[in-house]
């Protein structure tokens, strides 16, 4: 006799993918349940459904580097011949934090009465495998009940990593709802979030450091890279370069922090406000007992092991999304991938999801789209010679109300496959990066040709234009 289920597929994890995932399932007629619950951090810092990218990820990321433009926009309005406006005004951090806030919660709300509408159960609970098919769920009072499900999904992304004393130091989570002002701060870390938060808190008017081990970004095109790097230079955040932390001490009664590195075999120190680390991120898995199920994890950085198919190594458990390894860690990737999974379970499907040419965008204080190889791994993939690269060097137009030198960071790159033609890197750095970005992606999913790009007519002024005009 075969077992019946309480649900035919139960989702763990409220984020992008769960979310995604859960309702596509749904809407192909199957019971569905979710648990989401997001532990709080040292600070205190949780929130409600919709994961990292609506909570502390994408959502405030976006809404932070445009609220810290808006002072070097009043510079702009006076240009302009705007009357009555103050080049030096002065910044409320409570109330930006609270306009953030208000709008993510209704974001929450928005996702909550989606998932009632879809029909889905949802469990604003911490879940726990008992076996394969049975989960575990505790509430905040710590009461406790059991659900069952033939198939299962895992999406609980990931939490950024922490190495010195938490209650000294806050991340990429806190800064978003911390009403207190940063003041003076240091990020440790270069990485495109610690560059992120840098670039709004030093937008706002604050003492801004980052501290970096290697390189600035060194996943991404060194080239571009500099570029974003010598901009926030220029404009007056300082970089620590080869400097490796050694301690974070709380003075002045625990209000303020004395932080130590070595950089050169030198030891140097300052005092800060604020530290925020931004080093990386490690799957939030450690909790849910997959291992004692068979579910294999990698040791290093606790992400599950996936296949193609994001079938892990027990038949009914499936993982999308940040917690699982080898995937890019990428909002709009977790949703598609959770979309054909639900598809191929449930509906005609066998379409998995390609990673390649994924387009992202960094939301540093001169913006950074790509798609694509970057130079360095081109070359290591189709040797130096296999290659050709173009350049553009532009200032906006609309930088053209008052004499800014910032505007020689402004750029794009091309990188091209000599024997196909085809555009394999695309890198963008300028303003409002995303929206030029975006277009390009689907042009490169196409496998368009740097020909292709020389018959297009461009739009004209235009960002974008600047992509396609490269001789």
């Amino acid at each position: 006799m075969l077992k019946k289920f309480q649900y035919d597929l139960f989702v763990i994890g409220g984020g992008a993918g769960g979310l995604a995932s859960s309702k596509a399932s749904a809407l192909l007629g199957k019971k569905v349940g979710m648990a989401d619950y997001a532990t709080p951090s040292p600070h205190a810092t949780t929130w409600g459904t919709g994961g990292t990218c609506v909570n502390v990820g994408c959502v405030p990321t976006k809404l932070m580097p445009f609220s810290a433009r808006m002072g070097e926009i009043r510079k702009d309005q006076i240009a302009a011949g705007y009357q009555g406006i103050e080049s030096e005004g002065k910044h409320n951090w409570k109330q930006l934090i609270e306009t953030v806030q208000k709008h993510i919660k209704e974001l929450n709300v928005r996702q909550e009465s989606s998932l009632k509408d879809h029909g889905i159960d949802y469990y604003n609970k911490f879940a726990k495998f008992i076996d394969r098919h049975t989960i575990e769920l505790t509430d905040i009072k710590g009461e406790k009940e059991i659900i069952s499900a033939k198939n299962i999904i895992v999406c609980v992304g990931s939490r950024p990593i922490l190495y010195q004393d938490p209650k000294l130091v806050i991340t990429s989570e806190d800064v978003f709802q911390q009403t207190t002002p940063p003041g003076k701060t240091l990020v440790i870390g270069a990485s495109y979030v610690g560059l992120e938060c840098a670039g709004f808190i030093h937008g706002f008017g604050y003492d801004t450091t980052i501290l970096v081990r290697t390189r600035v970004m060194r996943n991404f095109d060194q080239e571009m890279a500099y570029k974003v790097e010598g901009y926030m230079t220029d404009n007056g955040i300082k970089f620590v370069k080869r400097a490796l932390l050694q301690s974070i001490i709380g003075v002045d009664n625990g209000k303020r922090r004395l932080v130590k590195w070595v950089r050169d075999g030198v030891v140097e120190e300052d005092i800060y406000d604020t530290v925020l680390y931004g080093i990386g991120r490690q799957a939030s898995t450690k909790q849910l007992n997959l291992e004692s199920i068979g579910v294999k994890i990698d040791a290093r950085n606790y992400k599950i092991i996936a296949d193609d198919y994001d079938r892990t190594t027990v038949d009914n458990i499936y993982a999308i999304g940040d917690c699982c390894l080898n995937r890019l860690e990428y909002t709009p990737i977790a949703v598609m991938a959770g979309r054909k999974l639900a598809k191929r379970l449930y509906g005609d499907s066998n379409e998995i999801m390609d990673y390649a040419d994924v387009a992202t965008t960094i939301y540093t204080p001169i913006e950074y789209g790509c798609i694509g190889l970057s130079e360095e791994r081109a070359k290591q993939k189709y040797g130096e010679d296999g290659i050709k690269i173009y350049r553009s060097y532009f200032k906006p137009l609309q930088w053209g109300f008052r004499k800014r030198d910032d505007a020689k960071y402004c750029g794009g790159k091309l990188i091209v496959h000599k024997e196909s033609d085809r555009i394999i890197g695309f890198h963008y750095v300028g303003p409002e990066a995303a929206e030029v970005t975006q277009g390009f992606a689907v042009a490169m999913k196409m496998k368009c040709t740097k020909r292709d790009f020389d018959n297009t007519v461009p739009i004209h002024p235009s960002l974008a234009e600047e992509m396609i005009l490269m001789k």
